[in-house]
């Protein structure tokens, strides 16, 4: 269903009075991925997370009560959306728990696979989800990333979009509008123009996180009932913001580019998605035309 701001959710169900604008502004608390991305994280009374900032967008909380109506997994609750001063606002639970790419390198096997198990679960629920017949945010609008980003809010750029040759389209565009803005052509630009669509055919709508990194995975310490040791456990997927439907190569594929290839992750990450390999590649030659 279509979701709109302002929202706060019921007084019953919040753990306690929602921070005021000057509860927000005094928080000294925060957490990463702050300023350098347009907007703060702060952590209000152990209980709320704020997100604002100029960058901020409202398809995280959309997103949020998508996933809280529709699925069965850990992921923040939102608790209001409004803007303030042209300022979103997006008020979260706080999650205990720390990240998965903190407590990687220490853990065994048996522990990295026990992770991995859960995070498939998670996966495999959100790729059940019916397809909805097209390519945007969960508030059937625009594609909720900077690949499909237009200042003059170009349609066939920002989507949504009926079909996947027209997503592929998309992305060759704005590859092309990035390079005219530093005043090149790119013959890469062309490459896609002339090949994406066809290259990348046959993937539905499928819903997507759009940021399976191990720093968006929070997990716990618990001990086990059996064996009495300690052992970790999902705690919460967070960052939302680019969450959608998307080709249903995208969640593994877009990821691709940015793998290390330092350590097991890579090989772990097809243990929570089917590996898509060659959509991988093609997504590494979107990155080099995007991203430069």
């Amino acid at each position: 269903m279509p979701f709109s701001l302002p929202y706060y959710r019921d007084a019953c169900q919040l753990p306690g009075p929602l921070p005021d604008q000057h509860e927000i502004k005094q928080a000294t608390r925060t957490l990463p991925k702050g300023s350098d991305y347009g907007e703060c994280l702060v952590v209000i009374r152990d209980i709320y997370v704020v997100k604002y900032g100029s960058l901020v967008d409202e398809n995280e909380g959309y997103a949020l009560l998508f996933v809280e109506e529709q699925l069965n997994i850990a992921a923040p609750r939102l608790y209001a959306m409004y803007r303030n001063q042209d300022t979103l606002y997006i008020v979260m639970k706080y999650v205990h728990g720390i990240s998965l790419g903190a407590v990687w390198a220490s853990l065994t096997e048996a522990k990295k696979n026990s992770i991995v198990r859960e995070l498939r679960c998670v996966f495999d629920q959100m790729r059940a989800l019916p397809s909805q017949g097209f390519y945007g945010s969960v508030n059937r609008g625009r594609v909720p990333r900077r690949y499909f980003f237009s200042r003059e809010k170009d349609p066939a750029i920002t989507g949504p979009f009926q079909t996947e040759e027209e997503f592929g389209t998309a992305i060759a565009l704005r590859s092309k509008a990035v390079w005219s803005e530093s005043g090149s052509h790119s013959f890469l630009s062309d490459y896609l123009a002339r090949h994406l669509p066809s290259a990348l055919v046959n993937h539905p709508p499928t819903f997507t996180h759009g940021d399976l990194y191990r720093e968006n995975i929070l997990v716990r310490k618990i001990v086990n009932s059996i064996t009495s040791e300690e052992e970790y456990e999902v705690a919460a997927l967070v960052d939302w913001e680019t969450a959608g439907w998307y080709p249903s190569y995208w969640e593994y594929a877009h990821i691709f580019p940015l793998l290390q290839w330092v350590d097991d992750w890579p090989a772990y990450i097809e243990k929570i998605l089917y590996p898509l390999p060659l959509e991988g590649a093609m997504m590494r030659v979107v990155f080099s035309g995007l991203e430069f």
